[in-house]
């Protein structure tokens, strides 16, 4: 039925340039923080890609690129996909 790809999950904090995969949950779940996220169309779902680390931490989704804070770094946990997934 499928082949070629695993599914796995980590915080976003500690995936790597070129890491990808769907935003599943947040592991902080106070109103400001969800508010924030949701109003940078960060919510779960969402398909993500970390594209830079240092100096700032950058993502892309559809959407376009993003940076984020430390905050919010460690608040989206990520559904990892090997394997061909595209934004």
């Amino acid at each position: 039925m499928f082949s070629g790809f695993t599914v796995s999950g980590a915080s976003l904090q500690v995936l790597n340039v070129g890491d990808r995969g769907t935003i599943s949950r947040f592991t902080r779940s106070d109103p400001s923080t969800l508010s924030h996220l949701q109003s940078l169309g960060l919510d779960r779902g969402k398909a993500i890609a970390v594209t830079q680390r240092h100096p700032n931490f950058m993502v892309s989704t559809e959407d376009g690129h993003l940076t984020l804070p430390p905050s919010l770094v460690q608040a989206i946990y990520v559904r990892l996909m090997h394997g061909d997934i595209s934004l």
